[in-house]
């Protein structure tokens, strides 16, 4: 089992990318001294790309930028179709046929560090398809990289940095884009947009969009009833972990209404059959008063009786407690996610996670006296790792027994501190974010190389539990073809295990 938590955040992170046909014309690219758009109604295309390396047949979710960006525009008058590579199978070439019959004013690609490659592929083929058209990028690896993204992605026109809808609104209502801020545009950077505080404009999720009724979004793991949705309650994250790329939502924390987040889990559920959502917040219980507000309102209008929710906690002392807890379950929620990242102390205070070991131990045990699952999430490969600090990694995994766990590798995102950090001391192994993804070593630290890793990460000692073994049987059971990728993955990482 592994904790798929970082790829969800980033699928459904907001800031896109878009791509929208000048009426101006100029040279040979057809921009150049392009002000702004006609106001009028346009086709808007928005693509979610396939990433760089994945083996899953369906996005966990609808990209939440598309969605937000795609409702807002649909709200406005205009003619908008979403695609997901992935879920809805469209290749290069398909993409091309929509491109033809569809013919866009607009084009949108939300873009991550997993979907570097496709992302490009794809404005290439809107530039290829009609050299007239605006490529603008946006989401967290624009945001991050700014006027980088130009160099790397030479299709592209303009970068969207930050939260994107608004740029996005303005650039589709005709917006000159010398001058729209938060954008950069004709290799210049355009006055910093302000984060918006108030986030009661944040219009319901418009489903068709995504043709949601066929299901076959998977959710994220463990998924507790089908069909499953997401909400983004809050935004921004006030902590300062090193490997955490906050180039969208920022450190500010800003909070929607609970009516107003209430009046989203109505039109989950009534208009489309929503029978779990999971909050999405970096912490949900940042602010006790606002998640109490939540979860009152939530028992007080039924809500608890036929559906569930799951979302991510911090553990520090100050945060949670067993009446918290108590409330959460009175209002439905089944599952608690904690990020606990490292086992070892040390490690934790070397990524400025805040925490301590006491404090996970303890929102464990209060999280499971309530009757709350839990998830335990860890990062291996963070400057520090050893041998030791892995082992104690899961020494206490093993210890909170978690109903969900796992491990993921760590990611030098653009711009954050972990990345600078492995680039002064030569220890990032790939620089090509085309060549990113989420479950490969691209680092390594003092002691381990990218092997040792790889071979620690396995966690052989874990995998001999008899409850681990019954769930890969049961698994084994109902996907046959996951026996032979296990083989042949525990074959190799002996092979190749540390000699030392």
């Amino acid at each position: 089992m592994k904790i798929l938590w970082l790829y969800y955040k980033l699928r459904t992170a907001g800031g896109v990318q878009y791509s929208a046909k000048i009426n101006s014309r100029g040279p040979e690219s057809g921009l150049a001294g392009c002000g702004n758009f006609m106001a009028k109604s346009k086709k808007i295309l928005l693509v979610n790309p396939l990433e760089n390396y994945s083996p899953r047949k369906y996005d966990m979710y609808p990209s939440g930028a598309l969605v937000l960006m795609g409702t807002m525009a649909h709200n406005k008058g205009h003619s908008v179709k979403i695609v997901h590579q992935l879920t809805d199978g469209v290749d290069l070439t398909e993409l091309g046929n929509i491109l033809s019959v569809f013919k866009p004013d607009i084009v949108g690609i939300t873009m991550n560090t997993f979907q570097t490659f496709h992302a490009r592929k794809i404005s290439e083929l809107v530039k290829k398809t009609d050299k007239n058209i605006l490529v603008v990028t946006g989401g967290p690896h624009p945001s991050a990289l700014k006027l980088k993204i130009f160099e790397d992605f030479p299709c592209v026109d303009v970068a969207v940095i930050g939260e994107g809808e608004a740029a996005f609104m303005e650039i589709v209502e005709g917006g000159d884009l010398s001058v729209i801020p938060g954008i950069c545009f004709n290799n210049k950077m355009n006055p910093q947009r302000p984060a918006a505080m108030n986030l009661d404009y944040i219009p319901l999720p418009n489903l068709n969009l995504v043709n949601f009724s066929r299901n076959k979004f998977t959710g994220a793991e463990p998924v507790g009833a089908y069909p499953t949705m997401y909400i983004m309650a809050s935004r921004g994250c006030p902590f300062h972990c090193i490997y955490c790329n906050k180039s969208v939502w920022g450190n500010t924390v800003r909070f929607r209404r609970p009516e107003l987040i209430l009046e989203e889990i109505k039109w989950l559920h009534e208009k489309y059959g929503v029978k779990e959502i999971f909050f999405q917040d970096d912490t949900f219980n940042l602010n006790r008063e606002w998640a109490e507000q939540v979860f009152n309102l939530i028992i007080a209008n039924g809500l608890n009786r036929n559906i569930i929710y799951k979302t991510p906690f911090r553990v520090n002392e100050k945060l949670v407690d067993k009446k918290l807890l108590e409330l959460a379950k009175k209002a439905g929620f089944w599952l608690i996610f904690y990020g606990v990242e490292s086992g070892n102390q040390e490690m934790l205070d070397k990524m400025k996670k805040g925490i301590t070991i006491r404090e996970v131990k303890r929102a464990f045990e209060l999280t499971h006296s309530v009757g709350l699952k839990t998830i335990a999430s860890f990062i291996v490969g963070l400057p520090g790792e050893t041998k030791k600090t892995i082992e104690d990694t899961f020494n206490l995994q093993r210890e909170l027994k978690p109903y969900f766990t796992g491990s993921s590798p760590a990611i030098p995102f653009p711009d954050t501190e972990f990345e600078k950090i492995v680039i002064e001391k030569g220890h990032l192994l790939i620089y090509n974010h085309d060549e990113y993804c989420l479950d490969k070593f691209i680092v390594r630290t003092d002691d381990l190389s990218k092997t040792d890793l790889e071979y620690y990460r396995l966690d052989i000692p874990g995998k001999l539990r008899l409850s681990y073994l019954k769930w890969v049987l049961a698994d084994s059971f109902k996907n046959p073809g996951n026996i032979i990728k296990r083989g042949k993955k525990f074959f190799n990482l002996l092979v190749n295990r540390p000699r030392k």
